[in-house]
């Protein structure tokens, strides 16, 4: 239980820092850090544990974004959108990652880029989607049973009980039999196959339970905007952006995503702010360098730079008990 702790200590700053800092900008920001904490994860589930890169993450977002989008114009509750969306989602990665998974490295990723664009050019053809305008939401009166609220703390609440979840999650699998085929699996797949690891089997186990929460991450996303349209959701650079926050974070690592979230809605948020429109892009310019830097004196990322402090902080209190 011990493990926990640190999850339930991050939660509180997230609550200390939107009650302090209760406007509207400032809640924004720590609206998406925690979208992108849940995505990273969820991305890291099968690229940082199971060592297969995926850069079409952005379509398992993207589903629960459109499932919303559509419940709502058709007047459906949006509790049932969020199971709708997972429910693709799952249905999606386990359809992706039967065949893909037959595929090692970078072949991978290049399907899985694949598919993500196929989906992407599927919604922007489709009348029923929207098509590349997007899906403009109704505005509802502001209540949980209709996921809008006049105001964006119920917003940052909601992201932030999905973030625990997904911490706590990650935690528990992390120590579960899965956890551990899945590392062994990516330390080398033909050598845990040969004492019984399927390694197909768990890679897609990791890739689906992802996958779902990209999906609740989506919906939740969709609420809080209420527009969707593929540039936002569906694009290859909102996948791209996911794998980055992982690797900058640290991948196959418990907080590695949500560090490299902190840095990229930082960056994206508020330094392009600062810099205005004739700045747009540098933001990224500087997040490129991070990750050129990250990469090339601290491989395991942020989490990885962090963790020896963790270590002798453990180590001197067995020393004083």
């Amino acid at each position: 239980m011990r493990r926990y702790l640190p999850v339930g200590a991050a939660a509180l700053v997230v609550v200390v820092l939107a009650l302090v800092f209760a406007n509207p900008v400032a809640l924004d920001v720590l609206f998406f850090m925690l979208i992108y904490a849940v995505l990273g994860q969820g991305w890291n589930w099968i690229s940082g544990y199971g060592g297969q890169v995926s850069f079409g993450h952005a379509l398992f977002f993207g589903c629960g974004a459109y499932a919303s989008a559509v419940f709502a114009l058709h007047s459906l509750s949006p509790w049932l959108a969020l199971v709708a969306g997972v429910a693709v989602a799952l249905v999606l990665a386990v359809g992706i990652g039967l065949p893909c998974f037959t595929l090692r490295k970078h072949y991978f990723s290049i399907a899985t880029i694949a598919v993500a664009a196929i989906g992407e050019i599927v919604v922007r053809n489709t009348d029923f989607l929207g098509g590349s305008s997007g899906i403009e939401m109704p505005i509802e009166p502001s209540s949980l049973a209709n996921l809008q609220f006049s105001y964006k703390l119920p917003y940052v609440a909601l992201a932030l009980l999905l973030f625990v979840a997904v911490q706590a999650a990650t935690l528990y699998f992390e120590d579960s039999r899965i956890g551990y085929y899945l590392r062994a699996i990516r330390a080398n797949q033909d050598a845990a196959a040969s004492v019984g690891i399927d390694g197909r089997r768990w890679k897609l186990v990791a890739f689906a339970g992802g996958a779902c929460f990209c999906a609740l991450a989506g919906s939740l996303y969709a609420q809080s905007t209420l527009f969707v349209d593929p540039e936002s959701v569906l694009s290859l650079g909102i996948s791209i952006a996911i794998a980055l926050v992982g690797v900058v974070g640290g991948v196959g690592s418990v907080w590695g995503p949500a560090l490299g979230a902190v840095i990229y809605i930082f960056l994206s948020k508020y330094v392009a702010a600062l810099l205005g429109g004739s700045g747009r892009g540098i933001d990224l310019i500087i997040y490129g360098g991070l990750i050129v830097l990250v990469a090339a004196v601290r491989p395991g990322g942020l989490a990885g730079a962090l963790a020896p402090l963790f270590r002798k902080r453990k180590l001197a209190r067995r020393k004083l008990a």
